[in-house]
């Protein structure tokens, strides 16, 4: 089975570096690579059509089975503090869309599987792609305009109604669509003809608790001489940043300091406000790192915040959690899905900077150390997010839709 994957994030894990302008590692990035990967695993030849970065080969083969592209047109460098460089995945969607309508029917592919990340660009992709090759469609919503998304800026506003009503078209064009969550999967099952929760997953073996030298061998490197709180995550407005200011501030009066894992386009937004409330001894921002090295940086922290606007799932909970940290988070998205089954005291009101830092203070007070006992954080997401498990319901899904699409067409 050859499959084709559209997806306008991918993560290179073999990249020491990541220019923000190319948009920050985030879930979905991981998510793909790690899917990718698996399936590699099992025998699934994949040829992934994606953005990566200038550095990076146009064809590089990742697996013996797995075939990364990038795809992108020639692009003035103009930066937008929301999404990077100003038309990146436009110039994605228009040299993707090109090579495929080359191929046209000729294509060698038996399935196609897009992932949605909630702009138009990759919608369109996913709505044109099977009509360009006539292949069956499978699609999975890292991001839904329907169930979970929420505007950011005025331009995002004018084109909300428009990507909502096409991501409707394209769940109803798809085969089967792979959602993260069960909010999500209510949303879409009114114009799905298959849907599959398939949450996001973590990978137990490289996410455990590390080794004491590493972990001290990290602090060292990052300067870090007192209790931490961790965020990790890329920097930008849907991700809460904001909040971790008066966050900053209050942990600051009990001899705390906050650690800021990642990069992204609002990192400048970010730095100026933590200069200006004189934090700069209390907070330290690392920038991107390897995802090799994001176990150690979480391992580092007593506890994981995630303050966000909106999250599809929250794939850094279930990372912290395998590590044995504690996540408090905005109830928003998939993450009541993930932690109720596990700390729901832990949720919070969305947008309750107040509420975070009480309950941060709580944790860091021992207030909650029977449901955060380390092993018990673990076992929780090896019983549930196991990429083996998950990645075996994406092939199901990959062999159903070939079987149908080969069946003869009834008289």
């Amino acid at each position: 089975m050859k499959v084709l994957k559209l997806t306008p994030f991918f993560h290179h894990p073999d990249a020491d570096s990541w220019p923000v302008a190319y948009d920050s590692v985030g879930g979905m990035q991981v998510q793909t690579w790690r899917q990718a990967v698996w399936l590699a695993q099992e025998g699934i030849h994949q040829h992934v059509m994606t953005i990566g970065f200038p550095g990076l080969p146009k064809l590089r083969q990742l697996h013996p089975f797995l075939w990364i592209e990038r795809m992108l047109l020639p692009m003035p460098q103009i930066r937008s503090e929301f999404s990077g460089l100003i038309g990146l995945t436009q110039s994605w969607a228009l040299a993707t869309l090109s090579a495929l309508l080359q191929k046209g029917h000729n294509s060698d592919f038996d399935v196609i599987h897009a992932h949605l990340d909630g702009q138009i660009p990759a919608l369109l992709v996913a709505y044109l792609a099977p009509r360009l090759l006539r292949r069956p469609l499978i699609l999975t919503v890292h991001c839904s305009r329907l169930a979970v998304y929420t505007p950011h800026s005025w331009l995002d506003m004018l084109q909300h109604r428009l990507a909502r009503w096409l991501e409707r078209k394209v769940v109803s064009t798809a085969f089967a669509v792979v959602t993260l969550t069960q909010r999500t999967a209510s949303e879409l099952s009114r114009d799905a003809r298959h849907i599959e929760i398939v949450p996001d997953v973590v990978d137990t073996i490289q996410f455990a608790p590390p080794q004491q030298e590493g972990l001290a061998a990290f602090r060292e490197r990052y300067d870090l001489r007192r209790k931490t709180v961790g965020f990790v995550g890329r920097i930008a407005k849907e991700k809460g940043w904001q909040h971790l200011i008066p966050l900053a501030q209050a942990l600051r009066e009990q001899e705390c300091e906050l650690l800021i894992v990642g990069d992204g386009t609002q990192r400048d937004r970010l730095r100026h406000a933590i200069n200006k409330a004189g934090l700069q001894d209390w907070v330290t921002i690392t920038g991107f790192i390897p995802n090799h090295e994001v176990p150690l940086a979480m391992a580092a922290c007593r506890l994981i915040v995630m303050p966000s606007a909106y999250e599809e799932f929250g794939g850094a909970s279930i990372e912290a959690l395998a590590i044995g940290v504690p996540v408090v988070a905005f109830a928003v998205g998939g993450l009541p899905e993930i932690l109720r089954g596990i700390t729901p005291d832990l949720l919070i009101a969305p947008e309750d900077t107040s509420a975070l830092i009480a309950k941060v203070n709580a944790v860091l007070a021992g207030h909650h150390s029977g449901s955060i006992d380390p092993a018990r954080l673990r076992a929780y997401v090896e019983q549930r997010y196991a990429p083996a498990a998950m990645g075996m319901r994406i092939l199901d899904l990959y062999r159903l839709a070939l079987i149908n699409s080969t069946k003869p067409a009834k008289p």
